[in-house]
C-alpha cells in the first residue's frame, strides 16, 4: 500500500492509471498542473510521483517533479511522455528520477515500474565496507567506516551518478555507443574503488564519481573503449536497461560481479545478479512463464538474460492476486552448494525439482510488513502493539536457544485479522553478511543485521534486542528513514556524531525513546540483560501516566 500523486491533464488516462493502480490497493491521488500537485503534496506526504511531462499551467512535469522533491526530498518518482523532447530526459537525469516511460507504453510495464521502486530502500547510499587489515584492526576500523560522513557522501556520488545513466537510457536518450563509453569509463573508476578504495582515496573517488555524472548530463563521453566488456555483451546489457529488466541496483553490482569470480559465489542472488547482468543467453521466449509448481503459478518475470535462471512473480492458485516470488535454477552440481545455503538459512524452501530445475520459493512479500505498512507510519503505542507478538516470539526462539541476529520488515507477515509473526527465524543472514564483510570485493547491498556483524562472527540474543529496537524505528516512521545516513547511525548509537544524528528524531518515538536506545545500542554489553527485561521496559513505558 503506497500513496501515489499523479498529474496528467488528460482525465481519461489519468483515470485509466488510478484504476489500475487501485487495485493494488494504492492510494492514489490526481492533479492535471503542477500548482494543484504542489497544493495536494504541502498537505500530505507521497511514497510514488507520475508525472507527464506535458501538462497543464507554465510548469511542466519536469519542472513540478522539482519543486515536489524541495518538499518531500524522499518521493520516488516516473516521468511520462508522448514526445521526443531532447531536453527532458536530461533535466529528469540531473533531478534524479527514478524511471521514464515512453508513451504509449503497456501498463503492465508501469504497474512493474511502480512495483520495483515502491519496494526499493529509502533514498540512501548502500554502504560498502572492506575489511583488508588483521582481524581486530579490520572490526575497528570497520565500525569507523560504517558511520562514517565521507563514505556516505561517496556512495550517494556513486548511486546518483548511475540513476541519471539508466535514466538516460530509458528515456532512449543515450544510444549504444555512447552508452557503451560511459560505462567504460565507469568500469575504470569501480575497479579503482573496488581495488584501492581506502578511506585515502574517498575524496578523489567522490571527484571522479561527481565528474562522470557531469559528463553524462553534458552527453560528452570519453573515446576509452573497455578491454573486458565486448560490444555484444553491452548491447544485450543496454537492452535489458530498455526493457525494465535489470534495475539500477543490479547495475551497481555489475563490474564487481564481472571482475570478481568470488563475488558471484556469495550468494544465489549475486550468482543470479551477474547472469541477469552479463548472461549470453537471449531474452526471447520462456519455457516456464503460465505453469504451476505446487500451487503456484508463475505469471510474470521479475528478470532476464539466462532463460534457464529466472525469477517469477506468483500467485497462489487457492488465493489469486496473493503472490510472492519463485526463483528457477538449474538442477546441476554447481548450485548445489547455494541451493543449500538458501534453505538452510530457512529464505527460501524447495517447492519441487522439475524439468530439470529446482523451483525456490520466497515468501513474506505479498503479505509482508514492509509491504502492507502504512507510509505515514505509526504512533509508538500502535507500534508496539503491532509489534509486540513478534518480540514475545523472539523471546521464545530465545528460550529454545535459538538466534538469528538478521532479519526485517520484508520476514514478518502480517495476516488480515491476525497477529504479525517472523516467517523465519535463522543466523544464516548474519553469518553470510559477516563473511561478505571480510573480502575485499564484498558489496553489502542490503543491511538487515545487528551492528556487531562488523567484527563477530556469530549472533547472540543481544543481537536480535538491536534489530528489532530498529524495526520498531521502521514501523514508526513508515519503513523510511527521515535522512538518508540515519539507518547507519542508527546502528551506532552511543557514538557521539550517531547520537547527535538521532537526536532530532528522538521526539517522535516518545515515550520509548530510552528503551529504544538501550536495545538498539551500538554495544551488546550495554543493552538489556535478555529479550525478556526489554519487552517488560516497553509495556511499562506504554503505561499511561498517573491521574
Amino acid at each position: 500500500m503506497a500513496k501515489i500523486l499523479i498529474i496528467e491533464d488528460d482525465l481519461l488516462f489519468r483515470q485509466t492509471l488510478e484504476t489500475s493502480l487501485e487495485q493494488f490497493k494504492h492510494t492514489i491521488e490526481g492533479a492535471e498542473s503542477a500548482d494543484e500537485a504542489l497544493a495536494k503534496v504541502k498537505a500530505q506526504s507521497f511514497d510514488l510521483l507520475l508525472t507527464d511531462v506535458r501538462i497543464a499551467g507554465e510548469v511542466d512535469g519536469v519542472e513540478a517533479l522539482g519543486k515536489i522533491r524541495k518538499l518531500q526530498p524522499q518521493i520516488r518518482s516516473i516521468i511520462m511522455t508522448g514526445y521526443s523532447d531532447v531536453d527532458a530526459p536530461v533535466r529528469a537525469a540531473g533531478l534524479q528520477a527514478d524511471d521514464y516511460l515512453l508513451k504509449p507504453f503497456k501498463l503492465q510495464a508501469l504497474i512493474q515500474s511502480v512495483q520495483t521502486l515502491l519496494t526499493l530502500e529509502a533514498r540512501q547510499p548502500k554502504i560498502l565496507s572492506r575489511l583488508t587489515a588483521a582481524p581486530g584492526q579490520a572490526a575497528q576500523r570497520a565500525m569507523r567506516w560504517f558511520y562514517d560522513a565521507h563514505l556516505h557522501q561517496l556512495e550517494e556520488h556513486r548511486e546518483r551518478s548511475m540513476r541519471q545513466f539508466y535514466l538516460l537510457i530509458r528515456s532512449k536518450r543515450l544510444n549504444l555507443a555512447n552508452a557503451l563509453a560511459f560505462f567504460s569509463l565507469w568500469e575504470e573508476i569501480e575497479l579503482d574503488f573496488l581495488k584501492n578504495g581506502s578511506p585515502q582515496r574517498w575524496a578523489q573517488l567522490v571527484h571522479d564519481y561527481n565528474r562522470w555524472g557531469k559528463q553524462l548530463l553534458e552527453l560528452q563521453p570519453g573515446q576509452r573503449p573497455s578491454t573486458t566488456i565486448s560490444s555484444k555483451a553491452f548491447e544485450l546489457l543496454y537492452a535489458r536497461i530498455q526493457s525494465g529488466v535489470l534495475q539500477v541496483q543490479h547495475l551497481l553490482k555489475a563490474i564487481q560481479l564481472l571482475h570478481f569470480p568470488e563475488a558471484r559465489k556469495q550468494s544465489v542472488e549475486d550468482f543470479c545478479t551477474f547472469n541477469w547482468l552479463w548472461g549470453e543467453g537471449s531474452d526471447q521466449g520462456d519455457p516456464f512463464l503460465g505453469i504451476s509448481v505446487k500451487g503456484y503459478k508463475l505469471v510474470r518475470q521479475r528478470s532476464g538474460g539466462n532463460s534457464s535462471m529466472r525469477l517469477y512473480e506468483a500467485e497462489a492458485e487457492t488465493l489469486p492476486h496473493d503472490g510472492d516470488r519463485v526463483l528457477c535454477l538449474p538442477a546441476s552440481p554447481e548450485f548445489e552448494a547455494m541451493l543449500q545455503s538458501e534453505i538452510n538459512s530457512q529464505r527460501a524452501k524447495l517447492l519441487q525439482t522439475i524439468h530439470e530445475h529446482h523451483f525456490l520459493f520466497y515468501s513474506s512479500f505479498a503479505m509482508s510488513l514492509r509491504a502492507k505498512l502504512p507510509p505515514e507510519g505509526m504512533a509508538p503505542r500502535e507500534a508496539w502493539t503491532l509489534l509486540r507478538p513478534v518480540f514475545l516470539q523472539v523471546n521464545e526462539f530465545h528460550r529454545e536457544g535459538k538466534v538469528s541476529g538478521s532479519f526485517s520488515l520484508r520476514d514478518i507477515d502480517w495476516p488480515p485479522n491476525g497477529n504479525c509473526c517472523l516467517s523465519h527465524f535463522s543466523d544464516g543472514g548474519y553469518r553470510d553478511a559477516h563473511l561478505q564483510l571480510q573480502t575485499s570485493y564484498s558489496q553489502l547491498s542490503e543491511f538487515s543485521s545487528a551492528p556487531e556483524v562488523l567484527y563477530q562472527a556469530i549472533p547472540t540474543p543481544a543481537s536480535d534486542q538491536a534489530v528489532l529496537g530498529r524495526l520498531l524505528f521502521e514501523v514508526i516512521f513508515g519503513g523510511k528513514y527521515p535522512d538518508y545516513s540515519l539507518r547507519a547511525h542508527i546502528r551506532m548509537l552511543g557514538k557521539p556524531e550517531s547520537n547527535r544524528a538521532f537526536a532530532p528524531f528522538a521526539e517522535r518515538l516518545k515515550p520509548v525513546a530510552m528503551v529504544f536506545y538501550k536495545m538498539a545500542h551500538s554495544e551488546p554489553e550495554q543493552r538489556y540483560a535478555d529479550l525478556a527485561q526489554a519487552i517488560a521496559a516497553m509495556d511499562a513505558a506504554m503505561q499511561p501516566p498517573p491521574q
